[in-house]
């Protein structure tokens, strides 16, 4: 798949930011999601959809996360969405210890690296800044000072 746009990796706090008003970076949130289509092309884990639809759904309702998922299958091309199977999350994991990561967070960061995207993140301490120090050839930023 070969186009002009750079690949993004979006934790899933950046998409359920983007629906929460009162999120203090909502709007931020919200103007990347909504540029994605013109600039970007999403590369995520599998587990995006049950960390955005299952929190949607438990917080707001069904109907919500049903909404989600589709505006999700919309966005990620079925060949940019990783599979998180056990041969995936075994690559993955030594990130946690290397980094002192979540090991969801590792999921996102793994995706990040293998398709040389963009990873962006509300959680700057626990995981952008650890991502930044790491010495990893990866791009990231928090929400807050994403560039583009």
């Amino acid at each position: 798949m070969r186009t002009g746009r750079r690949l993004l990796t979006l934790d899933s706090n950046v998409f359920i930011a983007a629906l929460k008003v009162d999120d203090p970076y909502s709007q931020e949130c919200s103007k990347i999601v909504d540029g994605v289509a013109d600039s970007f092309l999403l590369s995520e884990p599998s587990i995006v959809y049950q960390e955005v639809c299952g929190t949607l759904a438990r917080r707001v309702g069904r109907e919500v996360a049903d909404a989600a998922r589709d505006h999700l299958d919309r966005m990620i091309h079925p060949r940019l969405l990783a599979d998180c199977g056990r041969a995936f999350c075994a690559a993955a994991y030594p990130l946690c210890s290397e980094l002192n990561i979540y090991a969801v967070d590792a999921l996102y960061l793994k995706v990040a690296i293998d398709s040389q995207a963009i990873l962006v993140s509300l959680d700057g301490e626990d995981f952008i800044d650890r991502v930044n120090r790491g010495g990893l050839d990866v791009e990231a930023h928090h929400v807050s000072e994403f560039p583009y």
